[in-house]
């Protein structure tokens, strides 16, 4: 079976934004009506922070209104692959799309890789809401599992689709609402869940390093599930079905404490920013600069996930710190983004506080970025991410990953291509790395542990080192 690629959000050159128009990064942590005790606290974060989707005017998220049929397929595109430096939009037989609509484009690329095709009546409807079986079915289509759910005997058109979406876990934490309209909490779950599934899923794929351009993913008949059933019936007879009311409905889940160490009240400001002198006090400096980046702030906007006991922000430091003399020792100048445990890069934004990021590496000419997290959702083990088609990004990646994978131990998630705003905006190498999952516990307890942290640290600094071939 075939499972369509995903350049993985990532590289999404997000300039607009998923179910509203231009781009920002944001996070779930900024919208105030979405609590993390909500059951898509999780997606809507994670792919927030991917740049894929931003707030309503009025900064709120707004997880129970509607979602049309061209804003899911502008969502859906960008969570797989769709590159607007790459793509050009094909003809498609939808009479009520024209070529100047904003979006004919994602219209385009999800006809052309078979997510979508059409109402009964040759049209398209983009503006009409979309329907909990259509986001159903098309999620499964973008998975590769269009030919599994053609195969699945059922009463109605949509049977297939959702018997396959529950065997792969793409229903999970949603509600099911056949009939209703899909709100925008539901869409934000089901496409993080299609992401999951396709990185970590029982559907073979090809390797995402073996692809080279974005364009070639649209013309890959390999990346075109099968799905000649129409994603509409507007005579449904669903008289037989269980009708649920939509997503979201909350779960409750208990907020950690602060990681470890005593927690003195945050620094309400953004930390200043570096000044660098062009030079290093090191004798055998190397003249390189890297800039290296502690995700997330300690406090207010921005803040990371949590899990066992501990938080991201503060785990992100720990090993930042410690990477910091591993580099200098060895000739680099080092910039940190977070210069204490306590700082803010931003007080203002979560976009703020990713742009001070990304403008402070570009502003003294850094050779590198690095920017350090922590994982969540369920999984284990390290990844790191490159932007898209970067060589660089990918040569420097690799190492970082097998460097930290065979010192630490970790489960290998392997090197991927994204399009995270710090690895996006700089005009140097740039790379983020996903240490482990700081909500599993195995991986949490090498998080926290003071050790593992400086084999972290250790691991990075060697995989510096081996980009730009400097003994250590």
């Amino acid at each position: 079976m075939q499972r369509h690629k995903m350049l993985t959000a990532l590289v999404l050159l997000l300039t607009m934004l998923i179910l509203a128009m231009p781009c920002a990064s944001v996070s779930a942590r900024e919208f105030s009506d979405v609590p993390i005790t909500a059951s898509y606290y999780t997606a809507v974060d994670k792919l927030s922070n991917l740049g894929v989707i931003q707030g309503r005017e009025d900064g709120n998220f707004a997880p129970e209104a509607q979602t049309t049929r061209a804003e899911f397929c502008a969502f859906l595109s960008r969570a797989n692959g769709y590159n607007e430096l790459y793509y050009t939009a094909k003809e498609i037989p939808f009479p009520d799309v024209s070529s100047d609509y904003w979006a004919n484009n994602y219209i385009s690329y999800c006809y052309e890789n078979g997510f979508i095709n059409g109402m009964l009546d040759g049209t398209f409807a983009p503006a009409d809401p979309v329907t909990y079986e259509q986001v159903v079915k098309m999620v499964v289509c973008s998975s590769g599992a269009g030919d599994e759910s053609l195969r699945s005997v059922g009463p109605y058109w949509y049977s297939g689709y959702v018997a396959v979406a529950d065997k792969y876990g793409l229903l999970e934490d949603t509600t099911k609402a056949i009939g209703k309209d899909a709100n925008r909490a539901f869409v934000a779950q089901m496409v993080y869940n299609s992401l999951n599934f396709i990185n970590g899923g029982e559907i073979d794929a090809p390797d995402p390093g073996d692809m080279t351009d974005a364009a070639d993913l649209s013309n890959n008949a390999a990346y075109r599930p099968s799905e000649p059933d129409d994603e509409d019936i507007t005579d449904i007879d669903i008289s037989n079905e269980d009708i649920f009311e939509a997503t979201p409905v909350p779960t409750q889940k208990p907020t950690p404490e602060p990681t470890l160490e005593p927690t003195p009240k945050p620094t309400l400001a953004p930390t200043p920013k570096p000044v660098y002198s062009g030079g290093s006090q090191n004798a055998e400096n190397n003249g390189r600069t890297v800039v290296i980046d502690p995700g997330h702030n300690y406090s207010g906007v921005d803040t990371g996930a949590t899990g066992n006991g501990i938080r991201e922000q503060d785990i992100t430091f720990y090993i930042a710190e410690k990477v910091k003399p591993y580099l200098e020792e060895r000739g680099f100048n080092v910039v940190m983004t977070r210069d204490s445990l306590y700082d803010n890069c931003s007080t203002e934004s979560t976009s703020a506080s990713l742009a001070y990021r990304y403008n402070l590496a570009n502003d003294i000419g850094a050779d590198l970025f690095v920017s350090i997290h922590c994982n969540a959702g369920g999984g284990t083990g390290t990844e790191t991410y490159y932007y898209y088609g970067n060589s660089e990004g990918k040569r420097l990646a690799s190492y970082v990953q097998n460097n930290i994978t065979n010192a630490v131990g970790t489960v290998d998630r392997g090197v991927k291509e994204a399009g995270f705003a710090v690895i996006k905006n700089t005009s140097m190498t740039a790379i983020l790395i996903e240490t482990a999952f700081i909500d599993t516990a195995a991986d949490a307890s090498v998080l926290a542990d003071k050790g593992f942290q400086w084999a972290y640290a250790e691991s990075i600094a060697n995989g510096i080192c081996d980009y730009f071939g400097v003994s250590y």
